[in-house]
């Protein structure tokens, strides 16, 4: 899990969420019974045993945790000094590793540079929920690839993509590959969308107008409208047409959004997919505020409900979370009235990241200790003490996986 906090105050742009409903459940406050991380299960080796002697510096950027595979990944990244000028960006050499879950013996390694073959620019890693591992790379000769990682840390396959962009592991199991154009003289940005199955093969692929907002479950969300042009250059403008297409590549509906709408946010989560297509996006509209907005799986808008402005919003799966002021509230899409809430003890942290975890629950930060609840009606199921967490982490399981001192550390909660 990527642990990058964002900020949770001044939402300035839009949010949004989703969550399960089971029926009403009385409020719930934070358990004071914090769980510290002091002596872990098991430490790891140093994970950059084989750290470059030209390296400017090394970090983990990633971890992962399958316990299905007794396999913990690891994502580590080293920055290699540009010596071609041919590009001005930097250069990585990324590895991804694999260690055991009980013990944390390293149990392989697999590298994304070859011997004086080009570095990385770039990449992002999907991880299925039976192992293997998805990888999008940019290099710096300009080519771009997707790579199938088995949890065995063999190569399954790889594939040379046209352009830059990023993938999504979709609802079927296929993954989509999407990349963003460039704006033409007219406004105009073509996108294209391909998805593969696991093995690599091509389903479809289609090119479609407008730029990627999102891609979750079986929906992929596009903002199709002209941008405009003034002296800072193109725009996005102020009343947006999204267009939300399936996994055959083809519009399933479009929507206008109101005058003086912003539906692109500020990077944190502002739109989700639920899991019977129900799509949420969150838009800021001007004399209005922040509205969650939701349209059924056919396009029909069900509602638009106002929500606090500085609020994070997240996902469940069939409903939304709202946090303000140290209080998660619940909802579900037939009612506007919270079906449960919380409130967490602690100080709000600096940045708060509201976010769903591998098992299912939820998770939030605080200054001093991070929450998880489930997601039914926000009962807590662990609260442990970050002071002494490293960077990167995963949650599973009632179990912490973290970086720390270049050493990899997991912490059983139970």
């Amino acid at each position: 899990m990527n642990p990058t906090r964002k900020p949770h105050y001044w939402w300035a742009s839009l949010m949004l969420a989703s969550a399960i409903s089971i029926g009403m459940a009385l409020p719930a406050s934070a358990a004071s019974d914090i769980r510290l991380l002091n002596n872990p299960s098991w430490t790891s080796p140093s994970l950059f045993t084989d750290k470059m002697d030209d390296a400017l510096a090394v970090r983990a950027v990633d971890v992962h945790a399958i316990p299905s595979k007794s396999l913990v990944y690891v994502h580590t990244q080293q920055d290699i000094a540009n010596t071609t000028g041919n590009t001005q960006n930097n250069w990585y050499l990324d590895t991804i590793k694999g260690y055991s879950l009980t013990t944390g013996k390293p149990l392989w390694s697999y590298s994304l540079h070859e011997s004086a073959g080009p570095y990385t620019l770039s990449t992002q890693i999907v991880y299925a929920p039976y192992g293997t591992a998805y990888i999008y790379a940019a290099y710096s000769d300009g080519t771009y690839k997707l790579l199938s990682l088995h949890s065995s840390g063999k190569l399954n396959w790889e594939k040379t993509l046209p352009a830059s962009g990023s993938v999504t592991m979709m609802k079927d199991g296929s993954l989509l590959v999407t990349s963003n154009g460039n704006v033409n003289s007219e406004g105009i940005i073509r996108s294209s969308l391909s998805r593969f199955d696991t093995n690599g093969k091509l389903l479809n692929s289609q090119t479609v107008q407008g730029s990627i907002l999102h891609a979750e479950g079986d929906r992929i969300l596009v903002a199709a409208s002209k941008l405009t042009k003034n002296q800072n250059g193109w725009q996005m403008v102020s009343n947006p047409q999204m267009d939300v297409y399936g996994l055959e590549l083809k519009r399933l509906y479009k929507y206008q959004f109101p005058a003086k709408s912003n539906i692109y946010g500020d990077g944190s989560d502002s739109m989700f997919v639920l899991k019977n297509g129900t799509v949420l996006v969150r838009a800021n509209i001007d004399q209005t505020g922040n509205k969650l907005f939701a349209f059924d799986p056919s396009g029909k808008v069900l509602w638009g409900r106002v929500i606090p402005g500085d609020s994070i919003t997240q996902s469940t799966g069939t409903g939304y979370i709202t946090y303000e002021n140290k209080t998660l509230k619940l909802y579900n899409t037939t009612s506007g009235k919270a079906i449960a809430s919380a409130t967490l003890e602690g100080d709000p942290a600096n940045y708060t990241s509201l976010d769903r975890t591998t098992d299912g629950n939820l998770m939030i930060n605080m200054a001093d200790r991070t929450y998880v609840l489930y997601p039914t009606n926000l009962s807590i199921v662990q609260t442990f003490d970050t002071n002494n967490l490293g960077t990167p982490y995963d949650y599973v399981d009632q179990t912490v996986y973290t970086v720390n001192d270049d050493m990899l550390n997991r912490y059983k909660l139970k």
